[in-house]
């Protein structure tokens, strides 16, 4: 089994959950794209199927306690989950979590500084109306074996080839600031996703074909509560959400009506947003990565 030599370029971002003058609980993420991984390939004789291209998604969520060893040195503590995929670029994408301990002994050049506490008053609080277009693309292969056939009718040099599929839409969400960085919305929007259409069969012969599923095409429903953590005019969003009527004809293909986005977002002069997201299903498989623009209607205090 090859792994390839992967290395990683990410940004990173922590902050300071709670503080007292002797020790600290903290958060840290970060977020960017590994490379050079040897991806799965039959033709090669390259069977891992953690990763069907080089290149993945990195993400990194950690939380650790630091005790304060005077005023320069920091002794911590903490746990890492760390997560690599291709947000279903390229099948097969089983992606590989690791979970990481972390101890580390931290030297500060200058005296520690203590954070001031948040104070928020009625007029630091805002609330936003964010309109986004999204678009983006997946990879779709054949699952099992159509009834009346044998695992090893399956051709899966053909079945790996697959077929891609585009994803696009348009949403709406609206924010309310309840700290000096946290927000809470609600959002709705509808989406066009082609592979929901779209069915793999075995013919008469064995061989992987497609066809569509509904004479006309499916546009999708779909609410989602929202949480934003905004670091100056960067922000991450947690959205689970749930489309709307969405019909569930074959186990093998049909994602469940509810799904989980993680996104980032960075906000260009006062009013333009661009972004990225991946959209997941089960809480574990990827469905697409989105690319993002946006607009924001008004962004206005609170009285």
């Amino acid at each position: 089994m090859k792994w390839g030599k992967p290395f990683a370029v990410y940004g990173t971002f922590g902050g300071v959950i709670k503080e007292t003058p002797t020790h600290s609980w903290n958060y840290e993420t970060s977020g960017g794209f590994a490379f050079n991984w040897t991806p799965y390939d039959l033709k090669k004789g390259y069977v891992n199927q953690t990763f069907g291209s080089s290149v993945s998604i990195y993400i990194n969520l950690g939380a650790n306690y630091k005790y304060y060893l005077g005023k320069h040195f920091d002794l911590g503590l903490g746990l890492n989950f760390n997560h690599f995929s291709n947000g279903a670029l390229k099948l097969p994408n089983k992606g590989m979590n690791t979970f990481s301990p972390k101890l580390s002994l931290t030297y500060h050049f200058d005296e520690r500084q203590f954070a001031p506490h948040d104070s928020l008053s009625a007029f630091d609080k805002y609330s936003t109306l964010d309109v986004n277009v999204f678009g983006g693309v997946r990879h779709s292969i054949f699952y099992g074996k159509d009834p009346g056939f044998e695992d090893f009718d399956v051709d899966m040099i053909r079945k790996f080839e697959g077929k891609y599929h585009q994803n696009w839409g348009i949403e709406t969400v609206y924010h309310r600031q309840v700290t000096y960085k946290s927000s809470l919305g609600l959002g709705v929007g509808l989406m066009y996703d082609e592979d929901y259409n779209n069915k793999f069969y075995q013919d008469e012969n064995g061989v992987i074909q497609s066809t569509k599923r509904f004479q006309r095409e499916q546009v999708l429903l779909n609410i989602f509560p929202s949480y934003r953590l905004s670091i100056s005019k960067f922000a991450i969003q947690i959205q689970p959400g749930f489309y709307i009527f969405k019909k569930e004809i074959d186990r093998r293909y049909d994602k469940t009506i509810f799904y989980q986005r993680v996104g980032f977002q960075y906000t260009v002069g006062k009013n333009f947003l661009i972004g990225i997201g991946l959209r997941s299903f089960k809480f574990h498989k990827a469905d697409y990565i989105e690319w993002r623009l946006g607009y924001r209607i008004f962004n206005k205090k609170n009285s």
